[in-house]
């Protein structure tokens, strides 16, 4: 099942959101840097998270990671070619639904992150009139081999922007967009769309009883 697949890379979406609004005005890989700590700190000094409180990480990632990431085109690029033929007020409920799919599906995964894992960045560099950028680094977990990834940002007007997360050589959009195709072909755009509000109400309700 394509949702319990991805469901590795929310852990590290997770160490993305960050509360800081200035945050988007630093260099893309001090963003990521940045971002990371600050996520790695709440969740592991919080009790509740601990305890498995999923409620409260959706609270807070609902409120956090919307400065960090660029919804709108993660959304067309996992939809791909059909995002053309989408109507504005389909898009619309596609970014609305997308956004809460990737927010309570980390929030799911993110709990049982333990305070030994941890993240090395890599080298960086750019050139003054760079706008799209990949950010690199190592999940570090003591006993296990790392595991490389790739942070995609894009400099949009208020700041860089995360647009894609790439694990062990694999793409999050890529790994939605072939699912999202499928279901498309099978009952169109309003398909997809229940698709994914029916996933929500299924993780809201996970929440609820955690």
């Amino acid at each position: 099942m394509l949702f319990a697949r991805v469901s590795r890379f929310f852990a590290l979406i997770a160490l993305l959101a960050s509360t800081a609004a200035f945050a988007n005005t630093l260099p893309p890989d001090q963003l990521v840097k940045q971002i990371t700590q600050e996520t790695y700190v709440f969740v592991n000094q919080d009790a509740a998270l601990q305890k498995g409180d999923t409620s409260k990480l959706i609270e807070w990632a609902e409120k956090s990671v919307v400065n960090s990431f660029d919804f709108n085109r993660m959304t067309s690029l996992a939809v791909g070619k059909d995002w053309r033929n989408a109507t504005p007020e389909q898009k619309k409920v596609l970014v609305q639904e997308f956004r809460k799919l990737l927010i309570r599906t980390f929030a799911n995964a993110f709990i049982g992150i333990k305070k030994e894992q941890t993240i090395e960045y890599k080298p960086f560099k750019m050139n003054p009139d760079d706008r799209d950028v990949v950010v690199k680094a190592l999940i570090i977990k003591p006993g296990t081999k790392p595991v490389d990834v790739n942070f995609s940002l894009e400099k949009e007007s208020e700041g860089w922007k995360v647009y894609d997360v790439v694990l062990a050589g694999i793409s999050l959009i890529t790994n939605y967009r072939e699912s999202f195709a499928q279901e498309i072909r099978t009952n169109g755009m309003d398909g997809l769309i229940k698709m994914l509000a029916d996933k929500n109400k299924q993780l809201d309700q996970k929440a609820k009883a955690s």
